[in-house]
């Protein structure tokens, strides 16, 4: 059974809802949590302290952060509709290379000049980092500029059936760039091939609303999946070969065990082993390579949990030196975002102190 063991956390700089952690992920350069107050911090896990917090750009809860293949720059999308694009600068401090605080009203068809209807609600950095998705409203999803210059500009909006949807909850690229996943508050998942502005997919395995969509990476042992957690408890696991060959849009497994809101859903390392958060203040680890899939350890803190991530070096495997049966290849560390503002680390059993390894 595989054991992961909480070593440290970094607490909020004072208690009280506003510090809670909504948004989280783990690059190369540094851990960065988006909190409800639209705080967006870099966190120091040497030194157990928030590095920088930037208050400026947004002056509410941020709802979506996600970031380019590189590590080089974020995107992150606060409930008011204000987008701002980060880079990391050279002493691993976050600046803001462009904002724009609505969308609303951007030229991006399908007409000449048409304006984009609503606010952005939710949104993601495409891998490449040449344009961004957003929606909200209606689902109404389309895509933008991320370059500097420009951002925010060239709208092309994508179409999909609308009888399926109202609102927007979360959007997601696969790795590769060429699919766009959007989850939505009725349950329905959409995807579109990017390249064509065609829509692939219309997932209805969930009948409550989709909080979270991700892709596990390419090139890995356990590659080819996406993973969709909902309202309903249920975390359905997909094959993205399928999907995007039309052969099939099932399901290939339902995992079930939470009991509460499916926030966030993580593969780590070979993608073996995914990491579940929920609403019921539980992180789960599941092992795809089981038959049935197993949950295979849980860890249970005192507030709701609502992201988690793993350690950026833990995805650098291939199908080649990945291919072990040991779980030692699905990630060595990963750390959660809860409700209580506080940002925890887990590691492996046996493996070594964070001072060795944390970015």
């Amino acid at each position: 059974m595989l054991q992961y063991l909480e070593e440290c956390e970094i607490a909020p700089p004072s208690a009280g809802e506003e510090h809670a952690v909504w948004q989280l992920v783990w690059t190369k350069q540094g851990i960065v949590a988006g909190r409800a107050s639209g705080s967006v911090d870099v966190l120091d896990f040497d030194k157990l302290e928030t590095k920088q917090s930037c208050t400026e750009e947004h002056s509410l809860g941020i709802v979506s952060l996600s970031q380019s293949a590189d590590d080089r720059y974020l995107l992150t999308n606060s409930m008011d509709g204000a987008i701002t694009l980060w880079q990391w600068t050279k002493e691993g401090r976050l600046e803001q290379a462009a904002q724009r605080a609505s969308i609303k009203g951007v030229p991006c068809g399908p007409e000449p000049n048409e304006p984009y209807p609503v606010q952005a609600w939710v949104s993601a950095l495409h891998p490449d980092a040449h344009v961004f998705a957003a929606s909200g409203e209606n689902a109404c999803v389309a895509l933008f500029s991320a370059h500097p210059d420009t951002f925010g500009e060239q709208g092309q909006r994508l179409s999909f059936d609308t009888s399926y949807a109202s609102y927007a909850t979360c959007l997601a690229f696969n790795y590769e760039g060429d699919l766009l996943a959007m989850g939505t508050n009725t349950g329905v998942v959409f995807i579109w091939n990017i390249h064509t502005g065609e829509q692939v997919a219309c997932l209805t395995e969930h009948a409550q609303p989709v909080r979270t969509v991700t892709f596990a990476r390419p090139n890995v042992s356990y590659s080819d999946h996406m993973f969709v957690g909902s309202d309903d408890r249920t975390i359905t696991v997909h094959d993205v070969q399928a999907i995007r060959s039309h052969v099939s849009e099932t399901a290939v497994a339902a995992l079930q065990g939470h009991r509460g809101w499916v926030l966030d859903v993580q593969a780590g390392g070979n993608g073996r082993v995914i990491a579940s958060t929920c609403s019921d203040h539980v992180v789960r680890l599941w092992d795809l390579g089981t038959s049935p899939i197993e949950c295979i350890m849980t860890q249970t803190q005192k507030t709701p949990i609502w992201g988690v991530a793993w350690h950026p070096d833990s995805m650098e495997g291939t199908r080649e030196d990945m291919g072990s049966s040991t779980l030692m290849a699905a990630g060595h560390r990963f750390i959660t975002g809860s409700d209580d503002g506080h940002v925890r680390m887990y590691r492996s059993a046996g493996t070594g102190t964070r001072a060795d390894e944390v970015v």
